[in-house]
């Protein structure tokens, strides 16, 4: 499946407006409640390799490997998320470079703004209670770990990679 790419910037589509919960709401939706959830990912590279973290028990999604990131709170810009997710989740402090564009994985309420972003502040300290891992790998080592989420083979491909 290939990813559904939106388009750069942190600005909502045309048809979409954002509820006080920080869900989407597609107005051009037939079924006008299709409620979307706004997420946030942040692509670290070093070298060739890319972080990746396996998510610790006890959080949706438990001991499955995904790219760090998190949801977009209520009133907050993707940009601001990816910042405010990888302080809490990894310790530093990043600078968004570029925004990547989105994706959505089939069957799931989340689109994930993808964002490259660059180390400027922090050492790398994973906070316990939501990862239990991290690991650099290449795309060729993330396509296969496992257990993994959906969502990375989407950012792979979005990334070209």
């Amino acid at each position: 499946m290939a990813p559904k790419i939106q388009p750069n910037g942190d600005d909502l589509e045309p048809t979409e407006t954002v509820e006080p919960t920080g869900y989407i709401r597609q107005s051009s939706d037939a079924n006008a409640a299709a409620m979307i959830r706004r997420g946030v990912v942040g692509i670290l590279a070093r070298a060739d390799e890319l972080l990746l973290i396996r998510r610790a028990d006890g959080v949706a999604k438990g001991g499955y490997w995904c790219f760090p990131g998190g949801h977009v709170e209520p009133g907050e810009t993707p940009r601001r998320a990816v910042c405010r997710e990888l302080a809490e989740e990894l310790g530093i402090e990043v600078a968004p470079t570029r925004r990547l564009g989105s994706v959505r994985v089939l069957d799931s309420r989340h689109i994930l703004a993808v964002w490259q972003v660059e180390q400027i502040g922090g050492i790398l300290c994973p906070a316990p209670h939501e990862i239990a891992e991290m690991r650099w790998l290449n795309p060729a080592g993330i396509r296969g770990i496992q257990p993994s989420l959906p969502s990375n083979q989407l950012v792979l491909e979005l990334l070209g990679a």
